[in-house]
């Protein structure tokens, strides 16, 4: 028999974490926009969604974050760090293409320099993921390799019960065993059978387009002008990205104080790249949007033998101007050929 976690003990799991002092976050819809929010109460999960808008990237990495705060004086200069504030949190009901996004930019941060106000985030944090039961038509975590109940960056991986009931429980690391200590006597045996995952077929060939990538003679190709024409630059790929990681560092205040911040930026900006000469290596967007499906499948698999995408489909169902990853390599699946 397999660990089940009822539905209608959610409230009694919420209520027991709060008392050890673990915050819980969760897919929320709020008027028109959905992403991950604190809730209280099981009524405030919205576990129909495919997935929300906002991926939990901003959970990890914030939109805007402090670094240091500084001083200028007469004879010296004052500096202090911030530091990202502690807190034990469970993230329920994350789709396992957010969590795969978190794993796959953990050796991005970790890489030459240990990001601490990542990685303290991510000890703090227990992902909570649910398998997906439905996708819509911009699902493709297949085509990158992954499945609709992949494991990969979970702490804990939920199987939704056919009568929609609840969950079977599937303890996958020992952060994830810890939490559930809490509420171990809140789960039931039960030999209550797990929905059928989601079908998600694969929308292109990723291995050739990978391959093309790879040529140096296609990194001139005028297929990037063609594919790019309907880009405006917006960046809200970019920033709905689950792995999307670009940022920049600006120095907010006066002469004499001011907060350094680290701001997310996009490769899809006209002045991301700009020198100040006034120089722009990617003065267009052919460039820039080269540049994006280039370091995602190409220069970040070479440095970490991980492609920079997830399947999510937010680049693409959210696109204003209807294109995206999956539209590109559908087409690079073809030019190999």
């Amino acid at each position: 028999m397999t660990r089940i976690l009822f539905a209608d003990k959610l409230d009694n799991c919420l209520e027991r974490w709060r008392s050890a002092g673990i915050s819980v976050i969760g897919p929320v819809k709020k008027s028109n926009s959905s992403g991950y929010s604190a809730v209280t109460k099981a009524a405030e999960f919205d576990f129909n969604l495919v997935l929300p808008e906002r991926s939990i990237k901003e959970l990890f990495f914030p939109q805007s974050e402090p670094l240091m705060r500084y001083e200028i004086k007469k004879q010296e200069i004052n500096t202090s760090e911030f530091k990202a504030p502690t807190s034990e949190r469970i993230i329920f009901g994350v789709r396992p293409c957010d969590a795969a996004g978190l794993a796959i930019d953990d050796p991005l941060f970790g890489w030459d320099y240990q990001d601490e106000y990542w990685f303290q985030r991510r000890r703090e944090t227990v992902l909570v993921t649910i398998a997906c039961t439905k996708a819509d038509d911009f699902c493709m975590c297949t085509s990158l390799k992954l499945t609709p109940d992949s494991e990969k960056g979970s702490d804990i991986l939920l199987r939704p019960l056919e009568n929609n009931s609840g969950w079977q429980v599937e303890e996958l690391t020992d952060r994830g065993r810890e939490a559930f200590k809490i509420i171990a006597d809140l789960l039931q045996e039960s030999q209550e059978k797990a929905a059928p995952t989601a079908v998600v077929e694969e929308k292109f060939d990723l291995e050739a387009a990978l391959a093309w990538l790879k040529e140096p003679e296609n990194f001139e190709s005028h297929f990037w002008k063609e594919i790019s024409m309907r880009c405006i630059g917006c960046g809200s790929c970019t920033f709905l990205c689950p792995t999307c990681h670009c940022f920049d560092i600006q120095d907010e205040g006066d002469t004499y104080s001011g907060i350094r911040r680290k701001n997310w930026d996009s490769c899809s900006f006209a002045l991301f790249t700009m020198h100040t000469s006034g120089h722009n290596p990617r003065s267009t967007q052919s460039a820039r949007w080269r540049q994006r499906i280039m370091h995602k499948f190409n220069y970040f698999p070479g440095k970490f033998n991980l492609n920079s995408c997830s399947g999510c489909g937010r680049c693409s169902r959210q696109c204003p101007v209807d294109m995206g990853i999956t539209e590109t390599l559908q087409e690079l699946s073809k030019l190999l050929r």
